[in-house]
C-alpha cells in the first residue's frame, strides 16, 4: 500500500474539521470553551485551517473522531487471517455450538 500523498490527506483533514465544526452550534460551543469570540473561531478556521492540515499531513498525522480506535495494519492483518482461517472451518451453524 502506497503512502498516502500529504496534499491528499490534508484535504481529508479540512474535511473532518469542517464536518465536525459545522455541526449545530459547534463553532459557538468551542468559542466558549477556549474562551475566545465565534468569530476568532470561525477566522482561525478560515484563515489558517488549510495550512495547519497541511502541516500536520506532512508530519504523518491524521485527524479522526474520538469515538474513533487506530490500530496497527499488521495487528488488523492478523486477525483478518486468523479470523479467515477459523470461518473456512465451519460448515454449519451446528460448528460454532460449544458446551
Amino acid at each position: 500500500m502506497t503512502p498516502e500523498p500529504p496534499d491528499e490527506r490534508a484535504r481529508k483533514i479540512v474535511s473532518s474539521v469542517l464536518k465536525a465544526t459545522q455541526r449545530d452550534a459547534s463553532q459557538a460551543a468551542i468559542a466558549v470553551a477556549m474562551g475566545v469570540s465565534e468569530a476568532t473561531v470561525s477566522r482561525l478556521l478560515s484563515e489558517h485551517l488549510d495550512k495547519f492540515a497541511l502541516m500536520l499531513a506532512h508530519a504523518g498525522l491524521r485527524v479522526v473522531g474520538q469515538d474513533m480506535r487506530c490500530f496497527p495494519p499488521d495487528y488488523v492483518d492478523a486477525l483478518l487471517l486468523m479470523a479467515k482461517q477459523h470461518l473456512s472451518t465451519v460448515q454449519t451453524v451446528r460448528t460454532l455450538e460449544w458446551d
